[in-house]
Parts: structure tokens; sequence; C-alpha cells
């Protein structure tokens, strides 16, 4: 259940990066920031691309261990106060929740849409 809880937060809450610019995106979009810029640094070993990856790399640690520490918790919590059967429900009532809020204007990734706030569709077109 830890798993999924995490997958759910890292797809879907805004979590703030500071690069070039300032923005909120889901820490995904940063896994995916650091999976590209790292191959960059062995074809482009200046020290812009390092810092670039090595920022891109840290801010998406940082965000994935904070955000499973808060999926073991919550976890850890649902399985302490629900019953089997209903576990699978409240998951997927957070899921749908979390997935309903991300198509709200939450998110600013100017990398991705322009300088306003957008929603996940916009964070991820």
């Amino acid at each position: 259940m830890t798993w999924t809880v995490w997958l759910v937060l890292i797809c879907t809450v805004p979590v703030p990066y500071f690069m070039v610019e300032t923005g909120r995106v889901p820490a995904a979009q940063l896994f995916v920031f650091a999976a590209v810029t790292l191959p960059l640094v062995v074809t482009d070993p200046g020290f812009t691309t390092r810092l670039v990856a090595a920022l891109f790399v840290a801010q998406s640690l940082l965000y994935g261990g904070l955000l499973y520490g808060l999926a073991c918790w919550t976890a850890g919590r649902i399985e302490s106060r629900v019953s089997p059967r209903r576990r699978v429900l409240i998951v997927a009532a957070v899921a749908v929740l979390l997935g309903a809020l991300s198509l709200a204007n939450i998110y600013r990734a100017p990398l991705s849409r322009g300088p306003g706030a957008t929603n996940i569709v916009g964070v991820v077109w």
C-alpha cells in the first residue's frame, strides 16, 4: 500500500523546485528532468550542465524521500485504523481526490507551459 500511495503523491502533489526560475511541479516531473540531464553530464561535462543535473537530482531525491516518508506514515495510519476490506477503498478515494485536485490550476511550471498557473495537463503537455 505504501508504494501505491507514494506513486499517487509523486504524480499529483505540487512541490517547489529551484532552478533558473522557480515553480511548483509534481515530483515525477523532477525525476524526468533529472533523467534527461544526467546523460548530458557525460556528453557535455561543463560546469553549468553539472550544476543543473546536480540540482535536479538533489531535488528529486529530497522530494522523493519526503513523499515516501509521508506515504509510509499515511499507509501506517490507514492500516492501523481501517479494516482490510476498506483499505483499498480509502487509498482509491485518496487517489481520486488528488487526481481531481491536480486538474485545478495548482502548478506553476515555467519549463512546460508558460509562466502562469496550470493543471496537470499543462504540466505534461
